[in-house]
């Protein structure tokens, strides 16, 4: 074997002899979770329903907006206008989301604690 390739598996060594020592040293926990008490999987689901929220309000209003244009024969007037209700349905249809979410979380928490 070579100088280079000895020198190189002994940094090798060296660096996998520090990351064994720093993770013994961190708890399971923290190292599974470091953005609190939420998984990954758990953050992705509720980004999705907000996104898919949000994006229902909008095409929805595009829709009836267009529908209406198309009927009445009126081009932007109501596109615009639901539009801007889909865009606000959107937002309630998450906040909405948002709270019941937050409020099972808490009732879960609360009989975890209630079990301990």
């Amino acid at each position: 074997m070579t100088e280079q390739h000895q020198s190189s598996e002994h940094a090798l060594k060296d660096i996998e002899n520090r990351l064994n020592a720093l993770r013994r040293e961190i708890p399971v926990d923290h190292a599974r979770s470091s953005g609190g008490s939420y998984s990954v999987g758990q953050l992705m689901w509720l980004a999705f329903n907000v996104v898919s929220d949000l994006i229902a309000g909008v095409v929805c209003g595009l829709g009836i907006g267009y529908g209406l244009d198309y009927w009445l024969g009126t081009r932007p007037v109501f596109i615009a206008v639901f539009l801007i209700f889909g865009c606000m349905a959107g937002i309630l249809n998450v906040v909405r989301f948002l709270r019941q979410y937050e409020e099972r979380q808490r009732e879960k928490q609360a009989d975890i604690k209630g079990k301990e």
